[in-house]
């Protein structure tokens, strides 16, 4: 081969590597173009140069998924949260409401409706029925011309008297949906939530991200594990390690929200990809799969120039 050719070969080459060096900068930086609507309700987002997602926004804490959430008698039995924050009413007369509208509906009038309700088998469409969110739950009925699914609750199978409380994202190993462990644990699992327009976008439950508190700055690497209404919320796991606090295995009405910080004093990133396969019996796994798609993302070095490039709009 002449030496001119070769030359030439060399240019080549050297182009070649200078556009995939300039690409993997571009991938790696924090360019970030406003997307209209996918952070959810006051929550505004922005899309990244490799198609992940970033927004500022609070962290408030998802407790869904944990044992202790939710029971008939509420904070009487230890629970952490009111039934009222889980379901909806629908009446005869075509009346529905949320149990959460005020805290006089949430003791007094839900409270009330659930009392009748359960006493008729919970599906009765002349006494009325609960559409429940928060809990697992099953079977649907005809109220007033609606079809409303998901009116039984499902009590867990230990015994212990606590509704089933689901996430998203689930161990497709435990087929019985009154088994708790189908759900990722808050408590263990460093999950947070994605709301339905960033799901369209592309961002699936089972993909990774990472969370960071702009006073803490302690990088935690997450999975998606639920649905919700806005970018912001984490569970206790998350809360708790990007706070820096210990993690715990119990919960209770005094520290439920451990973590928790109100403003835009967090910047949350969703990667998108492809979802892993959650297993209850490899949480270890689980975390040491969020943090190698952290690294692989561009991890503190490039989570460091997000947090000073990224509007806090």
């Amino acid at each position: 081969m002449n030496a001119s050719r070769l030359t030439w070969i060399r240019s080549i080459l050297l182009a070649a590597g200078l556009a995939a060096a300039v690409a993997a900068r571009a991938d790696a930086s924090c360019e970030a173009t406003p997307q209209a609507e996918v952070g959810g309700k006051g929550v505004q987002a922005f899309k990244l140069a490799d198609g992940g997602h970033a927004a500022w926004s609070a962290m408030h804490i998802n407790i869904d998924g944990y044992g202790r959430a939710y029971h008939r008698n509420n904070r009487q039995a230890g629970a952490v949260l009111h039934l009222c924050v889980g379901g909806e009413v629908f009446l005869p007369d075509g009346t529905r409401y949320h149990g959460s509208a005020s805290q006089a509906t949430c003791t007094g009038r839900f409270m009330t409706d659930v009392a009748r309700i359960e006493a008729a088998g919970w599906a009765d469409p002349s006494v009325g029925v609960v559409r429940w969110y928060g809990v697992v739950a099953e079977g649907q009925v005809q109220v007033a011309g609606r079809t409303v699914k998901g009116v039984k609750p499902v009590l867990q199978r230990d015994g212990s008297g606590f509704y089933v409380s689901p996430t998203s994202l689930v161990d497709p190993t435990v087929t019985d949906l009154a088994d708790q462990r189908r759900y990722a644990n808050p408590l263990r699992v460093a999950a947070a939530v994605a709301p339905g327009a960033l799901l369209r976008a592309g961002v699936k439950q089972g993909s990774f991200g990472v969370a960071i508190r702009s006073d803490k700055r302690i990088a935690v690497p997450f999975v998606v594990g639920d649905a919700g209404p806005r970018i912001g919320e984490g569970t206790p796991a998350l809360a708790r390690r990007a706070a820096g606090l210990a993690p715990t295995d119990e919960i209770s009405l005094a520290n439920r929200y451990a973590g928790a910080i109100e403003g835009k004093q967090v910047l949350w990133v969703f990667f998108g990809g492809p979802p892993t396969v959650f297993n209850h019996q490899q949480e270890a796994d689980l975390a040491a799969r969020a943090q190698a798609a952290f690294n692989a993302w561009g991890g503190e070095d490039r989570l460091r120039r997000c947090m000073e490039s990224v509007p806090r709009s």
